[in-house]
């Protein structure tokens, strides 16, 4: 049996732009994805194979060799960061029929009318300020609906996230401002995030809002919504699954394509490996 919104939930997205749905994906689910990055890890630092921990994915331990890892070589974790985008176990987290199904209830519309993009597992480090985005709206960067009510994002908690690990801060009602002209700023290198900041005294208007989640939680936020990572200032990664949910039927959707790229530090290691 299929979730479904309630009339309370409609409303509270109507007025506040954003929505907590609890418990939406299946815990199992949620433990094969970070099994998947735990082995993912261990494909690039196979010294580290054989723990004794029994689930080292959930353990301290990995976060802490994680954090060495980016640290101390960048390039093989942005190589597993890289390995797990394309990963069957995060498209699948996002497009869960009771997830797709929230979606479309929000429109009245058939889940099958939904498109999806954006789909991205995020691994924020501790005290990580280099892709932490200012207040942006996501419409700013997804056009495939030009009025951006006709598109929401949706957050996927990998784990109990909490103010101290980053979560979500938001500005309810700030959706009705339609979209706002940002303050655009250039990519400094290929690690740091572009921005597409909303100007300040518009972000000053509203109240903000930490939406913070249980494991297995599922946060919907409009397309104009004015909204920020929060810092993560625990001694822990963050790990979260998204996704942009667009749709077709309206006369503002705008087909579009996907644009492949390729780490070039994995292809080189993969002919070396090939030729060995």
């Amino acid at each position: 049996m299929t979730r479904s919104l309630s009339d309370r939930d409609l409303l509270f997205f109507q007025d506040n732009g954003y929505l907590v749905v609890p418990s939406i994906v299946p815990i199992a689910r949620i433990d094969e994805l970070r099994r998947l990055i735990f082995r993912i890890y261990t494909k690039l630092v196979p010294a580290d194979r054989n723990i004794p921990q029994t689930e080292p994915w959930n353990d301290p331990w990995f976060d802490r060799r994680l954090l060495d890892l980016r640290t101390e070589n960048p390039r093989l974790f942005g190589s597993l960061y890289d390995c797990a985008q394309s990963a069957v176990a995060v498209s699948r987290l996002v497009t869960e029929p009771d997830v797709a199904n929230a979606v479309a209830g929000l429109y009245g519309d058939d889940p099958q009318d939904l498109a999806y993009s954006g789909i991205m597992l995020r691994m924020d480090a501790p005290k990580d300020q280099r892709n932490v985005l200012s207040w942006h709206q996501d419409r700013a960067y997804y056009p495939q609906n030009l009025d951006g009510a006709n598109g929401v994002v949706v957050t996927i908690a990998l784990q109990d996230t909490s103010a101290e690990l980053g979560a979500l801060n938001v500005c309810p009602g700030s959706h009705r401002e339609g979209l706002i002209e940002p303050e655009q700023t250039s990519k400094d290198d290929y690690e740091t995030t572009e921005q597409r900041a909303v100007p300040q005294p518009l972000v000053d208007k509203y109240p903000h809002t930490i939406a913070e989640l249980g494991k297995g939680d599922m946060l919907i936020i409009h397309m104009n919504m004015f909204h920020r990572s929060g810092t993560n200032m625990s001694d822990r990664f963050r790990f979260s699954a998204l996704c942009r949910y667009h749709r077709i039927m309206t006369s503002d959707f705008v087909p579009f394509g996907l644009l492949y790229q390729f780490n070039d530090f994995m292809a080189e290691r993969a002919r070396r490996a090939g030729a060995e």
